[in-house]
């Protein structure tokens, strides 16, 4: 009877695992993100298209991961990745403040930061941060670049200027004269720039921020089942490892 018992006991343990774990890969994952072409955008068709857009696309084939994907400014995806479960976000910087509010897929690409204007400004003379702070910056909310500029010194509404939609970026340089610089990625701002048909050449790259290329990575909710955190891990070291990843960099690179 104890034997029989035990083996009733194991057969449920068994079955509610089973249950746990169908639950956890049935549940509709939701991955958000921001406009911020070459990188993840809406084309033509409506589609989310874009070099990492594709990457994550790719991760997911490999699993059984059902899941939507979608883009919104900036600080709403993050709040929306911070306290959803089973919502995850990409590209995101990793750093002390986010560390513990998130689990941490993978990087999938790096970028660098530079300070850029107008190509036509010759009162623009920078050189290092110190010098920066003369002019006015503008920076996306919540974006890494906004609560780094405020911890080296930087003052909201004096020399930093905060804004919601990252499509505006180029704009403000070309139609507010009180917004001297913005801090991108310059393959952002070719891809920005051809995106709102802009001139390239209308801006200039006036500094380098970074000493070293940033990781970007995928991450989750602190509430995203394990398995599923697992699951990422694995197909994003999967089409690392396999070519995957790097034929659509590659691609993505000759465009």
């Amino acid at each position: 009877m104890a034997l029989s018992r035990n083996n009733i006991f194991r057969n449920i343990l068994c079955y509610l695992l089973c249950l746990f774990t169908f639950h956890s890969y049935s549940a509709e994952l939701l991955f958000v993100t921001e406009h911020s072409p070459p990188y993840q955008y809406l084309n033509k068709s409506g589609n989310i298209d874009g070099l990492t857009a594709e990457i994550v696309h790719a991760a997911l084939a490999q699993t059984p991961l059902k899941y939507k994907l979608k883009i919104y400014p900036w600080s709403r995806a993050f709040m929306m990745a911070k306290e959803t479960a089973n919502t995850c976000i990409f590209l995101m910087s990793r750093d002390e403040p986010r560390e513990k509010h998130f689990q941490w897929i993978a990087p999938l690409i790096k970028t660098n930061d530079y300070f850029v204007g107008l190509a036509n400004r010759t009162d623009i003379n920078i050189n290092n941060i110190e010098d920066v702070k003369k002019y006015k910056v503008a920076v996306i909310k919540d974006d890494r670049t906004h609560h780094e500029l405020l911890k080296l010194g930087f003052i909201e509404n004096k020399n930093l200027f905060i804004i919601n939609n990252s499509n505006s970026m180029l704009k403000l340089l070309t139609t507010l004269k009180h917004i001297d610089l913005i801090l991108a990625d310059t393959i952002n701002v070719n891809y920005r720039a051809k995106f709102h048909d802009l001139n390239p050449d209308t801006f200039k790259v006036y500094m380098k921020w970074n000493p070293v290329p940033i990781d970007l990575y995928l991450a989750c909710n602190l509430n995203t089942p394990k398995n599923v955190i697992t699951s990422l891990s694995q197909a994003i070291e999967t089409i690392k490892n396999n070519g995957i990843y790097d034929k659509i960099i590659t691609k993505w690179q000759s465009k």
